[in-house]
């Protein structure tokens, strides 16, 4: 008996060591699943279209031969990749280890985020439920942007948190850091809404700090040198004229395009599919259903999550307005009258703004009634509850303001949730601890020591990235199309070695210019009416080789005859 409770006590406080400190344990885990991934994105090849623009682009800025480049594109992963590339390495898998080291970084950021509001336990079941989610875990290693434009907006906003409460030192990273978010992803900048009512409700902190003036004026001349450098860098590229017209496209919301395959103008797309953006269901699946979770299900493990979430949720949202309303005094009838009638006029314009599909003013909307309803409730001294309440309203406000931004833009695919998941994880996790604090006062002969309480943490963190492992395991295919075009094209290179002087288009012109290391021109047969005009449009423009990579049904060509297939990629020659 004393050799068995020997060995329990030692357990316990190995536990408890992990219990404090659980980052090296979060790292180990995080580069066994990135590793597992990149295995698998090695074997199975590019999963989308604009990973192939990436890899051009990387090749322009590495000065080697390349396809079709997009400059107007975000330069930061192109630009690490060219790194690779110099080193002698020219592969598509350089992207992916580029992203999975990237992925990293954003793991132990967002860790450190979450412990300004949760302990070191459930911050490290935060991370891992950020990891295990499907609109992350598929996207990891993919070479994407979505995911680093979200790595370094985590890091930015913990720069402006600890910065403001710890060290004002690191408030100096936060414009970097904001700046490389948007050369990852420029739609990154509207994490600006989320910083700026952060630095509003606790502006008064800012002004008590001892160099606040020494701060701002190092800011500023940051500010003047990071977008001085930026701006050089389009116009160099030749990119500037196409920057500013995406810019004007997204502000005003004006991007028409009902024939395009991500058009859906369904407002409340990210909201009806929430559950699918959680865990996903069932374990064996489609490639395409862990890309695109809209197509799967959701899992039990899903469904169990958000009603567990949404009680802990109700009950800290009643605990809170309890406690505030108990401080107010409700005599005060006409200033408390005035208050509500603003809050209500702003959420009824908020709402109509929103379903006309009016985006800046919906933006602004959204900051006024978040702004207002914290400044109801929580003004007065700094103290504890409202330096977490004030955690909470940032956190909410960058999940809305992306929520709108991409609810409103005609264009949808579920990798935009990516922008919203940490914040959907912080109040995951903010939940599931007020369910659990709940449990143990409803039941007061439930006593868990403490390294009992973060084995709840730890055995919730492994359910979820077990299923996800498992789940992304059984939709993970042998192979994408994109190896077959790499197959095509080479074959294509040793059955025409004057292949580089002769005219190639393609329904997937960004990879066959990538393997060829050519500029090669679209063709999309699903523009033409019929097949004959598709064909005069090929000959009319002297094309020599075709190569179809998309079409289910290959069209049948008069001018062209199929040379060679590779899977469903199919070589046309003109006859």
């Amino acid at each position: 008996m004393d050799e068995d409770k020997k060995k329990g006590n030692i357990i316990s406080r190995g536990l408890l060591q992990i219990c404090d400190n659980p980052l090296i344990l979060l790292i180990l885990i995080t580069l066994g699943v990135i590793s597992y991934i990149i295995s698998i994105q090695m074997r199975i090849g590019v999963p989308y279209w604009d990973v192939f623009n990436y890899l051009n682009n990387a090749l322009y800025f590495a000065g080697m031969n390349s396809g079709s480049v997009s400059l107007f594109l975000p330069p930061l992963i192109p630009i690490l990749t060219s790194l690779i590339f110099r080193l002698g390495y020219v592969s598509i898998n350089a992207i992916f280890l580029v992203s999975g080291f990237i992925f990293l970084i954003g793991v132990i950021g967002f860790y450190f985020l979450l412990k300004e509001r949760f302990n070191p336990i459930q911050s490290f079941a935060g991370s891992i439920l950020f990891i295990s989610i499907p609109v992350i875990s598929s996207w990891i290693v993919s070479g994407g942007i979505d995911i680093p434009g979200v790595v370094f907006s985590v890091w930015t906003v913990y720069f402006l948190i600890t910065g403001l409460k710890k060290d004002s030192r690191l408030l100096y990273l936060v414009l970097p850091t904001l700046i490389i978010a948007m050369m990852a992803r420029y739609t990154s900048g509207l994490i600006i809404i989320p910083l700026c009512f952060y630095i509003l409700i606790n502006l008064n902190d800012f002004r008590r700090i001892e160099t606040f003036k020494k701060i701002v004026t190092g800011i500023l001349i940051e500010f003047g040198v990071l977008i001085a450098g930026v701006l050089y860098f389009f116009v160099k590229m030749g990119a500037g004229a196409s920057i500013l017209n995406l810019i004007f496209a997204v502000a005003t919301a004006t991007s028409t395009g009902a024939g395009d395959v991500a058009y859906n103008p369904n407002n409340l797309y990210y909201l009806q599919n929430l559950l699918n953006y959680i865990s996903l269901g069932p374990l064996q699946g489609t490639y395409q259903q862990i890309l695109n979770p809209s197509l799967g299900v959701p899992s039990i493990i899903s469904y169990l999550i958000t009603i567990i979430t949404a009680v802990g949720l109700l009950i800290y949202i009643y605990n809170g307005a309890k406690s505030r309303f108990e401080e107010v005094d409700l005599t005060a009838s006409k200033a408390l009258i005035l208050k509500s009638t603003l809050i209500t006029v702003l959420i009824v314009g908020f709402i109509i703004s929103f379903y006309y599909q009016s985006l800046i003013i919906s933006e602004i909307l959204l900051f006024s009634t978040l702004y207002t309803i914290y400044r109801f409730l929580f003004t007065g001294k700094n103290t504890p509850i409202n330096s977490k309440a004030g955690l909470d309203f940032m956190f909410l406000s960058w999940f809305a303001a992306f929520l709108i931004f991409h609810s409103i833009l005609p264009f949808k695919v579920d990798r935009y949730f990516i922008t919203m998941a940490p914040a959907m994880v912080y109040f995951i996790i903010l939940g599931l601890s007020e369910f659990i604090k709940f449990v143990y006062r409803i039941k007061p002969g439930v006593k868990l020591s403490s390294s009992r309480k973060c084995g709840v943490w730890i055995i919730i963190a492994l359910i979820l990235l077990f299923s996800a492992t498992a789940t992304y395991t059984g939709h993970a295919p042998k192979k994408t199309f994109t190896l077959d075009i790499s197959s095509a094209s080479n074959w294509l290179t040793d059955y025409d070695p004057d292949y580089q002087n002769k005219n190639i288009r393609s329904d997937y012109p960004n990879a066959v210019g990538w393997y060829l290391k050519m500029d090669i021109l679209g063709a999309y047969p699903r523009l033409y009416n019929t097949t004959s005009e598709f064909n005069d449009y090929l000959t009319s423009n002297d094309v020599d080789y075709f190569i179809d990579s998309t079409n289910q049904n290959h069209p049948n060509l008069e001018s062209y005859k199929i040379i060679k297939t590779f899977g469903v990629v199919v070589l046309y020659q003109r006859v």
